[in-house]
């Protein structure tokens, strides 16, 4: 079994798992803006409880995105840096995805839909179905991963006759969200955020199923590809 770090600093939580000898341990804190000065020392303390050195590491997972930009990039810089100094394979992992299986885990429903508030009026979001078979587990998104005004959610034809269950910050907007998505949620979950470890999970099994976990691939997912401002007056 490979003994896997996952790192989260998406949100305003900071994050830590650790895979190791067939168990998950995590550690997590609401700390916003305090993710930099606690990231590697929560690191430090659940390897150090696992009875593992850094160099037993296989492989470092980190929340890819989306989410905060300043958070993205602490979670990629220090995963990289690991990876990089250990020798070890790196996997980035979609927080939309890892949101989906803790909604599994916590609930055991396998048809989530997932949204963030993306700030400027925006949410990011996608529509996921977890599967689990033999102990592994994947998650789908159908179509693919978006940002946009809530109103412009919409649930793919090819999952229009299911419902779900709906997680993310995102739901504080559920009131702009079009009627037909509305009408598709069971239930709601506006208080949840990324954990540390749906990414070791799914880390796992991207390991299992034959991830390379290339350096050069670890790269922050931001989706928003530019953000824009007004200019102050007399500024070009």
């Amino acid at each position: 079994m490979p003994n896997i770090l996952a790192f989260d600093t998406s949100s305003d939580y900071c994050s830590v798992a650790l895979y190791s000898q067939g168990k998950l341990s995590s550690k997590s804190e609401l700390a916003p803006r305090s993710h930099t000065q606690l990231l590697l020392p929560m690191a430090k303390s659940i390897i150090e409880n696992n009875a593992i050195e850094l160099q037993d590491l296989d492989a470092i997972a980190f929340g890819s995105g989306p989410g905060s930009f300043t958070g993205l990039r602490i979670a990629a810089g220090v995963a990289q840096g690991l990876s990089y100094g250990l020798g070890c394979a790196i996997l980035p992992v979609s927080n939309l995805q890892a949101m989906a299986l803790q909604r599994y885990r916590e609930k055991g429903e396998q048809e989530v839909l997932v949204a963030f508030d993306a700030r400027m009026d925006e949410v990011y979001w996608s529509v996921c179905c977890v599967n689990e078979v033999n102990q592994c587990v994947s998650v789908e998104t159908y179509g693919t991963e978006h940002v946009s005004a809530p109103e412009a959610l919409f649930i793919p034809d090819e999952c229009s006759k299911k419902s779900f269950a709906g997680v993310g910050s995102g739901f504080n907007f559920l009131d702009r969200f079009p009627v037909t998505v509305q009408q598709k949620m069971t239930v709601m979950d506006a208080e949840a955020r990324p954990q540390a470890r749906a990414i070791c999970e799914l880390a796992l099994s991207a390991i299992q199923q034959g991830a390379s976990g290339k350096l050069a691939d670890a790269m922050p997912r931001y989706i928003r590809d530019k953000v824009t401002w007004k200019k102050l007056p007399g500024r070009e």
